[in-house]
């Protein structure tokens, strides 16, 4: 199965449930549910040029990898992360400067090798896998920008 990245559009009220011990229900899958299977890690080496790391001078690394704990429990690497409603519109609008051609810009298929960018082969088909990662950004770009104009937080995990 591998590592699956995912992320929950929340309301306050919902995020207030979790920091006070309510489980994340993640079996169902509906409108404020994105799954980006596998491209997580390298969706956030293209934005913020980091492999785990998360600069605090680049919003967008805040993308896959930000924010806070929303509680201590383990999703399967790790514990939920909460970004909140505020960061969310900011990322959101930041998003949707990155196109296509931005983004193959920063893509490139032999630094995500050299540094080991999960899930990444050195005999993948470059433009497959550009176009994998790709949907999945574009995906995330409406899934921030949802969530900022129906003032939510999201919640990211992998799993």
């Amino acid at each position: 199965m591998g590592m699956i990245g995912c992320y929950i559009r929340m309301d306050d009220e919902n995020v207030k449930e979790l920091q006070n011990g309510a489980q994340l229900d993640i079996s169902g899958s509906d409108d404020n549910t994105l799954d980006i299977d596998k491209s997580w890690h390298a969706i956030h080496f293209v934005l913020s040029g980091e492999v785990w790391e998360i600069d605090e001078d680049n919003l967008l690394s805040q993308v896959v990898l930000g924010g806070s704990p929303v509680n201590d429990d383990d999703m399967g690497y790790g514990p939920a992360r909460l970004l909140e409603k505020d960061l969310v519109k900011k990322l959101a609008d930041t998003l949707m400067s990155w196109d296509e051609k931005a983004f193959r810009h920063k893509f490139s298929m032999a630094d995500m090798v050299e540094n080991h960018v999960y899930p990444v082969r050195d005999d993948e088909n470059e433009e497959q896998f550009f176009q994998y990662v790709w949907s999945n950004f574009q995906e995330v770009k409406t899934f921030f920008r949802q969530a900022a104009d129906h003032g939510q937080n999201i919640i990211s995990f992998i799993y």
